[in-house]
């Protein structure tokens, strides 16, 4: 069985999750990669007009929270997943080669209803920051050393990453040694969007909400561990972890794990979702069919693909 054919849309928004093979946990101490990973991520979420509302790296894995308003998840997924492919073995001596990624990552969809009917953008923007905590990690988010958008996603910070174009560059230096490096360099804007349902108030009463919305949550995990006799990590001994080492006790999913297309608190809206997406796979299927009759200007749905047909029969 294939996996589900992706769709691209510009009508929800994508909780994204990238797993590396073996749940080895190549993301931690080791800020220089951490660094270069948002660079990246900021190069192709301008490249690709892409709406962040979270990020998280983690050890092995990486969240994301977009809304692709352009249809184009795929291309941005792509590069940037090939890039961090490229980024790890340069910035990890010890690591022994082969695939990065243990499959493809997983893609689900968030209805962007705001906070009045189901507030799921919230919920797993919430669920993204709050990674370290309800995976027994540290107790506070403020302990931990790697990084956490939440700070910049409730403040509006912006943070800047400047790239050379070192192809161009070295052309042009070739022809015009007194060539400068500027005029080929390209800076890039990491920035989140205000969660939906949240446009009226000021910065001020934002983070402030944030903040009693986090430590509330926060609370609420810290005190369901505690009552399974579950403890913490802490900071201290994360340190101490070796990049590459396989996380402890990982949450686990195989290629045929059943994944619902949508995520939803509200029956309506899962039943919304539910319902847009059988369309798309019944109208992909229509097309697949014309297809591979031999209709091959038949219109699929956005970031749906043709099916393979085989070589051309002879006659």
């Amino acid at each position: 069985m294939p996996y589900l054919p992706r769709i691209e849309t510009d009508k929800y928004c994508s909780f994204i999750t990238t797993r590396c093979r073996n749940s080895e946990l190549w993301f931690i101490n080791n800020p220089i990669l951490e660094e270069k990973i948002l660079q990246k991520v900021t190069k192709y979420s301008n490249i690709y007009n892409i709406t962040l509302y979270a990020l998280a790296i983690e050890g092995s894995h990486i969240h994301q929270i977009i809304h692709t308003p352009d249809k184009n998840r795929s291309p941005y997924m792509r590069d940037q997943n090939s890039t961090i492919a490229k980024l790890v073995p340069k910035y990890c001596p010890n690591y022994s080669g082969g695939k990065l990624w243990e499959r493809r990552y997983s893609s689900q969809m968030l209805a962007m209803h705001g906070t009045t009917n189901g507030g799921d953008i919230e919920n797993y923007f919430f669920y993204t920051v709050l990674q370290p905590v309800q995976d027994g990690l540290v107790k506070r988010i403020s302990e931990y050393k790697g990084y956490n958008c939440f700070l910049d996603a409730i403040y509006g910070h912006r943070r800047s990453y400047t790239e050379l174009d070192f192809i161009s560059y070295d052309k042009a230096k070739k022809i015009n040694a007194k060539v400068k490096k500027s005029n080929y360099e390209t800076t890039y804007h990491l920035e989140y969007k205000r969660l939906p349902g949240y446009e009226d108030l000021t910065q001020k009463q934002y983070v402030k909400l944030m903040i009693k919305k986090l430590n509330e949550r926060q609370d609420e995990l810290i005190r369901a561990r505690e009552a399974e006799g579950l403890g913490f990590l802490g900071a201290a001994a994360m340190a101490l972890i070796v990049p590459g080492t396989p996380a402890i006790n990982p949450k686990k999913s195989e290629r045929y794990s059943l994944r619902p297309q949508g995520l939803s608190a509200c029956k309506l809206v899962k039943q919304e979702i539910d319902d847009f997406v059988f369309d798309q796979y019944s109208k992909h299927k229509i097309a697949s069919f014309k297809y591979r009759e031999g209709d091959f200007n038949v219109e699929f749905p956005p970031g749906m693909y043709r099916p393979y047909v085989g070589p051309p029969k002879e006659q």
